[in-house]
């Protein structure tokens, strides 16, 4: 019977396909047709795009949600917006310029409830109050910007240093330069705070402080820009100690700068640096390098020509002496170029450059080239009458 069977239903192996092979789709063919199977995959494929765009949509609403939360918690904060801020600076600066004191303990008061957290716009408000006469109130500004979570910046100590400068109070500056190094503000990117700690360094008689500051100085000049007011105060404390090497070193730094006109202040300070030049016969040309830079930054008004007659006087002597005729010679030329006012020779240098001309006119003789016969002339014209 069994045999019957089997004979009647031969064993036939089976293979399960995989519900999702790619080889085929035999479910497909067996219960739709190919226009029925198209329009299933369009309805699936379509239903599917729009439940991405409909979560793209909530994704869109939940960060526009977020964003107007955050503008409106800023809001309540108060904070100010762009325009009144840029208000401000004028606001604070006219209220310094007028020592309004009222004025800007209202300002003060409208930074803090906004809950404003720039530091530039607090180190006006410590310059008003200290153009105000107020240094206690400039001095409260600082103390509490830590705790409204403001990092101060070098400037807004540099301020106060110089104010304590100012009143002779060097202990208290100190407090404020160990405080800022602490925070590590020592760094300066300024001519102004550069000019600041340079005043306080002498004042504290650290030489060698100072030679590292004029050394930062220039060797970044580039970005902190030191003007003529830098220079002079350096010239000042090179006078004072007399280094004429450095001196001969900033004067070299200056002249490749392009600098307004001296003022008064300034004139004053570097005419003393010439006859500092003159006294050591190595430095003397850069004496007269100096006088004559001097003469030419400096306005007609303000010149002390009885200061520059003597400076003038001891360079001519001086090369003469040194048996540099020729510099002498070229020195007065130079002068006479610049139209150096006549009562500001005397008759014994006029008398003395006349003798050096008339001896290189017996050196060269007739033989002397006509370029050298023109240049002699030139500088008879130059002498005078």
């Amino acid at each position: 019977m069994m045999s019957k069977l089997i004979t009647r239903f031969p064993y036939k192996p089976c293979f399960r396909r995989a519900c999702f092979s790619s080889r085929t789709n035999h479910w497909f063919r067996r219960f739709l047709s190919p226009k029925e199977e198209k329009e299933l995959y369009l309805g699936i494929t379509s239903s599917f795009r729009e439940k991405l765009i409909e979560q793209a949509n909530k994704n869109t609403q939940t960060y526009s949600n977020i964003i107007e939360t955050a503008l409106m918690s800023t809001k309540k904060q108060g904070v100010l917006s762009v325009q009144r801020i840029e208000e401000l600076k004028v606001e604070l600066d006219e209220a310094g310029k007028n020592k309004d004191v009222t004025k800007l303990e209202q300002l003060e008061s409208e930074m803090d409830m906004a809950q404003l957290k720039i530091v530039t716009i607090y180190n006006r408000l410590i310059r008003s109050y200290l153009s105000s006469n107020r240094l206690d109130l400039a001095v409260s500004v600082l103390d509490q910007l830590e705790s409204k979570g403001i990092l101060p910046s070098t400037r807004s100590y540099t301020y106060l240093i110089k104010a304590y400068l100012k009143n002779n109070q060097l202990s208290k500056a100190r407090q404020l330069v160990e405080h800022m190094q602490h925070l590590s503000l020592n760094r300066l990117r300024t001519s102004f705070d550069c000019s600041v700690m340079l005043k306080y360094y002498i004042a504290c008689g650290d030489h060698h402080a100072i030679d590292y500051l004029w050394r930062d100085v220039s060797q970044y000049s580039s970005s902190i820009k030191p003007g003529i007011s830098l220079y002079t105060q350096y010239m000042e404390y090179l006078i004072s100690r007399k280094d004429t090497k450095s001196i001969v070193q900033t004067l070299q730094d200056i002249m490749q700068l392009e600098i307004p006109s001296f003022t008064a202040y300034h004139y004053s300070t570097w005419i003393q640096a010439v006859p500092l030049l003159t006294s050591n016969v190595s430095t003397t040309q850069q004496a007269e390098q100096l006088l004559i830079y001097i003469i030419k930054q400096s306005p007609r008004k303000i010149i002390g020509w009885e200061s520059i007659k003597t400076s003038i006087s001891d360079l001519i002597t001086s090369y003469i002496h040194q048996g540099k005729e020729l510099r002498a010679l070229a020195f007065y030329y130079r002068l006479r170029k610049l139209h150096v006012p006549d009562e500001t020779f005397d008759q014994t240098q006029i008398d003395s450059i006349a003798h050096i001309l008339d001896r290189s006119e017996t050196r060269h003789g007739i033989d002397a080239e006509e370029e050298t016969k023109a240049l002699l002339n030139e500088f008879k014209g130059l002498l005078i009458k």
